[in-house]
């Protein structure tokens, strides 16, 4: 599985290159509200499953699948799932990045 589904991402956009870019840089926007909520005992599971929504949509599937055990997972294993939440998430910035940079 690749970090960042092209095909996927593309098929969703229409190829739209300025509709992706817009939607890549949508998710960027909201990272660092969503990551602020992973430490709030309240808020991080709701933040996890809103990663998990918008990662599944743009074709960030390994994230979206780290975020999907950290949502099943109970309370003892929160810190060891939202760490992966966290290396999932600067992969996906990574490859998001790169797409963006790429960008005719």
């Amino acid at each position: 599985m690749h970090v960042f589904d092209r095909v996927h991402f593309d098929a969703m956009t229409a190829g739209d290159r300025a509709l992706q870019i817009e939607v890549l840089g949508l998710f960027r926007d909201t990272v660092s509200s969503v990551r602020a909520a992973f430490s709030d005992d309240a808020r991080w599971r709701d933040a996890v499953h809103t990663l998990k929504g918008s990662a599944r949509g743009i074709g960030l599937s390994e994230l979206a699948e780290a975020c999907e055990q950290a949502e099943a997972g109970g309370e003892a294993d929160r810190a060891a799932a939202l760490a992966r939440v966290e290396a999932r998430l600067d992969e996906a910035l990574a490859a998001v990045e790169q797409f963006i940079a790429a960008a005719p």
